[in-house]
């Protein structure tokens, strides 16, 4: 693929005759960028052309001139914003993964994580990780958003950045929202703690950025499903081939990084243009109501109103549940689980199905 875009001439380059498949393979978007090229990206030669260090080497520092892409996204602005409400700035944040093995160095005892790491980035003094624990090994998953400033990686993959106090505009802007709801505790406190997914879901739902915290950790885990797990033991070596060949293609397909609108801008081909809100987190975009209705039989109570806030992954198995086809803990009735069905993620919404599951009428 490299090869043949190479081979690409200014003078003959003819876009209609060119086939998009013999220079950038389907469903393939190559290697990941790591943190390094990303903050590094060559955009083409220096000046002075190619310059070699008195050895005969080439001076790559001297040669080539590169870019920051989170420095130079961050930084975008229009000059033509009539609307005073609106922000001249686009973007919002960007966010992107970091493997776990790459970042376990830079940090301590009491914050390695056991899964990939959520970096997100709102200038160079704006910055946080999103840390989760206990997920993988089966327990539950708890997420700690570190605060942080000057995030880099060297040319050998080190990662260092700067540990800061908790203060108004990092990512997601939880401190200062006034609908951060943590009872009395001390906010700064609250939000530098470990807490599952659940707590973090009650204490933000209704801020501006809704379950923003969880999603992106949802969005970058790069979460084994049931029969593609390359090193299950009771698989055969074919299988496990084509599991990691299945995992491959998911890494292939993965981007470099996210970024996400500022409120009232909408992202497309064009460029930037104000009037939405796509391309967010804002609780305008993620939040939904869930209306069930029906007969006597169904079960459903009448003229509830469910205080408790829950998401989309509640929707099959509370379905389930008041068909009586789901388990008291989540799993699928026999004649489900023969057809290949496991168990369910996200909660019943047991104040619609009460707790007594399989009593509904089909």
């Amino acid at each position: 693929m490299v090869r043949n875009l190479l081979a690409l001439k200014r003078e003959s380059f003819d876009p209609q005759k060119l086939k998009i498949e013999d220079l950038i393979f389907r469903d393939s978007m190559g290697r990941r960028n790591s943190i390094h090229d990303l903050q590094n990206y060559v955009a083409g030669l220096g000046k002075d052309g190619l310059v070699l260090k008195s050895d005969g080497s080439l001076d790559e520092d001297r040669s080539f001139v590169r870019l920051d892409y989170f420095d130079l996204l961050e930084k975008q602005t229009v000059r033509n914003n009539v609307q005073a409400n609106v922000s001249t700035q686009p973007i919002d944040f960007i966010a992107t993964r970091i493997p776990r093995e790459t970042i376990a160095g830079a940090l301590s005892d009491d914050l390695k994580p056991d899964d990939d790491v959520v970096w997100l980035y709102s200038g160079p003094d704006r910055q946080a990780l999103v840390i989760p624990r206990g997920e993988t090994g089966g327990h539950q998953l708890n997420l700690r958003y570190l605060p942080i400033a000057n995030l880099t990686q060297s040319g050998d993959g080190q990662i260092r950045f700067d540990r800061v106090d908790w203060k108004p505009g990092f990512p997601l802007k939880m401190l200062e929202d006034p609908r951060l709801e943590i009872r009395d505790a001390d906010r700064a406190q609250w939000l530098s703690e470990w807490h599952t997914d659940l707590e973090w879901l009650h204490a933000l739902h209704k801020t501006q950025y809704s379950n923003g915290l969880i999603g992106l950790h949802e969005q970058f885990t790069l979460f084994t499903a049931p029969g593609t797990d390359p090193n299950a033991a009771d698989i055969t070596a074919d299988e496990r081939l084509l599991n990691a060949f299945h995992r491959r293609q998911r890494r292939l397909v993965e981007s470099d990084l996210m970024v996400f609108a500022n409120n009232h801008w909408n992202f497309d081909v064009r460029g930037f243009n104000p009037g939405g809100n796509h391309g967010s987190l804002f609780r305008i975009s993620t939040h939904s109501t869930l209306m069930f209705a029906g007969g006597e039989r169904t079960g459903v109570p009448r003229g509830l109103a469910v205080t408790e806030p829950y998401d989309s992954l509640s929707v099959v198995p509370t379905i389930l549940a008041l068909t009586g086809n789901l388990e008291s803990d989540n799993r699928p009735v026999e004649s489900l689980a023969k057809r290949g069905f496991k168990k369910f993620p996200g909660r019943v919404i047991t104040e619609v199905t009460g707790n007594n599951f399989g009593n509904a009428s089909h």
